[in-house]
């Protein structure tokens, strides 16, 4: 995961202004094949889950890794209309390789160490990418058509290397874990996670308190441009210590977490802080200079650190708790898509907020994070207690 990351930070800063700059194709067209890649994205995550139910998670994984490596080195030599299309090719396979990993995660590693394990992951894979980033900013300050494609190629190079990582991972003369130790077969729907009603509206809740994702990216941007006058430099420092913090940070906040009560509480924690870095945007517009101004910013981007890390922990708890063991790649699929909607929502609902005037829909985003945050308990125990994951996992 960590190498995958890797190569996601060299392109990510680059895709974009490759294909306007050097394909020729407009912002307009560009927007709308991301718009069509998201939704592709939105639908594999339950459809690769359910596969990785069925088939070896290690083989499904690689596999997509390396078709994303096919996909990635094809962009170089792809006229535009390609491009968009190699672009959905990506986003179908790394939103889909998002839910098998939950699953492999679930079924190689014991169940007192899952959280703890994609702690250390996330940890080591946002280290990486920080320096994917730094590689794909020197990309950008050479800017030849010939630096893309060598950050292109590069990336490629990663995915090879990930794919083949997790290949070699595989467990020789073994079954697909989880499906050995049956006592009796256990018939379930390809897609029974439709059926849980529960989960769903959890997945909604997961959904809204994500949006929290796009306020340090979207948000604080246009807010410090239109609304607090500083210099824009602040949005490096609060990305700066928001990097820096999860790195430190989750592995710490993922520690309590064993059981749906302690999932349910570090998601709670996790919610009520965004609720108040939700508030500190109209108090960050309060400060005139800049001393207090880049205060501001710091403790905003400290509170959006420290709900991360625990709501982070809180949900992979509650999945793999409530998830029955033969359909753990569905459900985290599934519970995946909120996350999804909300990357297309946030940017829109975030713009409306800076441009609101009133100040009053920071409040109101407060109050739906704060009602996201306390529904974690109902939900998450009695989707426990209804779902037929209450068997041991």
């Amino acid at each position: 995961m960590a190498v995958l990351y890797l190569g996601t930070g060299i392109s990510y800063s680059l895709l974009a202004l490759y294909c306007i700059r050097h394909l020729g194709l407009s912002p307009v067209a560009y927007g709308a094949g991301m718009s069509v890649a998201a939704v592709l994205g939105i639908a594999s995550g339950p459809v690769m889950g359910s596969l990785a139910d069925r088939y070896d998670g290690h083989r499904l994984y690689a596999l997509l890794v390396w078709i994303m490596c096919v996909a990635t080195a094809a962009i170089i030599v792809a006229p535009g209309w390609l491009a968009l299309v190699l672009l959905s090719v990506l986003t179908v396979c790394g939103r889909g390789s998002a839910a098998v990993i939950g699953a492999l995660i679930g079924r190689t590693v014991p169940k007192d160490r899952r959280i703890g394990y994609r702690a250390v992951v996330k940890s080591l894979s946002n280290s990486t990418m920080l320096l994917g980033l730094g590689l794909g900013a020197l990309v950008l300050a050479q800017g030849s058509r010939e630096a893309f494609r060598f950050g292109f190629a590069a990336e490629a190079l990663t995915f090879v290397v990930a794919g083949a990582l997790v290949w070699l991972a595989i467990p020789r003369g073994t079954a697909v874990p989880g499906r050995e130790k049956r006592d009796e077969p256990v018939r379930r729907s390809r897609f029974e996670v439709l059926k849980d009603g529960r989960f769903a509206a959890l997945t909604v809740v997961n959904g809204v308190l994500t949006l929290s994702e796009s306020m340090l990216t979207i948000a604080l941007p246009l807010w410090v441009s239109a609304r607090m006058h500083a210099p824009l430099w602040l949005v490096s420092v609060a990305m700066v210590v928001y990097t820096v913090g999860i790195v430190v940070l989750q592995v710490p906040a993922s520690r309590g977490v064993k059981d749906v009560r302690t999932s349910v509480r570090a998601g709670r924690r996790g919610g009520l802080l965004f609720a108040a870095a939700a508030l500190m945007f109209p108090l960050a517009a309060l400060p005139s200079g800049l001393p207090l101004a880049l205060g501001a910013v710091v403790l905003l981007a400290l509170a959006v650190v420290a709900g991360e890390v625990f709501y982070t922990a809180g949900s992979w708890g509650l999945v793999y708790e409530i998830a029955p063991e033969e359909s753990l790649g569905q459900y985290q699929g599934f519970f995946n898509t909120g996350f999804d909607l909300s990357m297309m929502l946030g940017p829109a609902l975030f713009a409306g907020l800076v441009a609101d005037r009133s100040m009053v829909g920071w409040g109101v985003l407060a109050a739906v994070f704060l009602v996201a945050a306390l529904a974690i308990a109902p939900l998450g125990t009695r989707s426990r207690e209804a779902s037929p994951a209450g068997a041991p996992g």
